[in-house]
């Protein structure tokens, strides 16, 4: 095994610790903090836009790609709302705060959209981790759509989180200000 192998297995055995302890951490019951999930719904919409600037030029020379830019945000908006649905929340009585858990479709939502992304990648440059510098090249020519929609896929994560954090405050507001 090459050390570049070897790096990048380290990378995804820290990655799959890493998601396993958020998942975890999603699941398990919690408060709804609307300030707190807006926050974080921002930072985390900034680091995927920022990401977007490695792949924008890809985005602006393929017109396909650009093409499907507003149907991977309408499916991530669309993603974003079936999670929240998904998740249950309650009141608690004697304090009358307003609590959430997720559930194995909101775990299958968000490790399916990593997963999505790094299989894409996995396929087209021959590694997971690999093709991220603008003089990357597919394995293969017609791999290079789906290039394209590895970038695109981006464009659906940015989609899911602000509209997991939109509908959060929704529903706090529907349910916890009324409940206090």
């Amino acid at each position: 095994m090459t050390p570049a192998q070897q790096s990048q297995l380290v990378t995804l055995a820290i990655l799959i610790v890493v998601v396993g302890l958020v998942m975890a951490r999603r699941i398990r019951p919690q408060p709804v903090r609307p300030q707190r999930i807006a926050i974080t719904g921002v930072i985390i919409v900034l680091v995927i836009g920022s990401s977007l600037f490695g792949t924008g030029r890809q985005l602006v020379e393929n017109p396909v790609s650009l093409a499907l830019v507003p149907v991977f945000i309408a499916a991530g908006v669309g993603l974003g709302f079936v999670l929240v649905r998904s998740m249950t929340f309650w009141v608690d009585q004697p304090s009358g705060e307003l609590w959430m858990r997720g559930g194995v479709v909101f775990v299958a939502i968000l490790v399916g959209t990593i997963v999505l992304r790094f299989g894409l990648r996995y396929i087209v440059y021959g590694s997971a981790f690999g093709g991220s510098s603008s003089a990357a090249v597919p394995v293969h020519p017609s791999l290079a759509l789906l290039s394209d929609v590895s970038a695109d896929l981006l464009f659906l994560s940015l989609g899911l989180w602000a509209s997991r954090a939109y509908f959060l405050v929704q529903r706090y507001r529907a349910l916890g200000a009324g409940s206090r």
